[in-house]
C-alpha cells in the first residue's frame, strides 16, 4: 500500500549460518487539504485547516477548523471514509457516502453584518476516544467536510473543501 518500509541489516555470516535485523516502519499519510470549496454569498472562500495528528491515544488534540464562513450561523463538520466531488447545490459534497454528522455549533464572528469574520472547529481526538463512532481506528482514513448556513447562496448552504488524514494509535 505504500505505507510500510521493511529494511534489512546482515549480520557477521558464519557457514551454513545466516543472521541479521529486520526493521520495518509503518509511515502515516500526511493530512492534506483537497476539493474545491463553494464561494460564499459574500464573496469568501471558506477554507479547511488542521493541528496536531488524528490519534486514538494521543491525549493532545486533532483540532479541525474551518475559517471564512459567514458570521453567526449553524455550521458543522461531516465526515466519511472515501473522498468524492459530487455537484452540490452550487458547490462540491467532497465525502463519500455514508457519511456522519458531528454536533451543530455557531461560527461567531462579528455580531451583526454579514461577513467571512465566522469559524467552526471540532477535537477530533476527544470524539476518536470518546467512542463516537467504532470505525475510527488506528489506520482508519478520515475524510472531512464542513457544511453551513447561507441563506443568499443557491440550497441556501456553504461548503469547505475537505481534509484528508489517518488516524494514528
Amino acid at each position: 500500500d505504500g505505507a510500510t518500509l521493511i529494511a534489512g541489516a546482515p549480520a557477521a555470516a558464519v557457514p551454513s549460518f545466516s543472521s541479521g535485523e529486520a526493521y520495518v516502519w509503518r509511515i502515516a499519510a500526511p493530512t492534506l487539504a483537497y476539493c474545491t470549496a463553494k464561494t460564499n454569498s459574500v464573496g469568501c472562500v471558506p477554507s479547511i485547516g488542521s493541528s496536531g495528528v488524528a490519534s486514538a491515544s494521543s491525549a493532545a488534540p486533532f483540532q479541525v477548523s474551518v475559517s471564512q464562513v459567514l458570521n453567526q450561523k449553524l455550521g458543522l463538520a461531516f465526515y466519511g471514509y472515501a473522498p468524492a466531488a459530487a455537484p452540490y447545490q452550487g458547490g462540491f459534497l467532497c465525502v463519500q457516502p455514508p457519511t456522519r454528522r458531528m454536533p451543530s455549533v455557531s461560527s461567531g464572528g462579528s455580531p451583526t453584518g454579514s461577513d467571512c469574520s465566522g469559524s467552526c472547529s471540532y477535537d477530533f481526538n476527544a470524539w476518536i476516544q470518546g467512542g463516537g463512532d467504532p470505525a475510527l481506528v488506528p489506520g482508519a482514513d478520515l475524510f472531512v467536510q464542513f457544511w453551513y448556513r447561507d441563506p443568499a447562496s443557491p440550497g441556501t448552504t456553504g461548503l469547505s473543501d475537505a481534509l484528508r488524514t489517518q488516524i494514528q494509535s
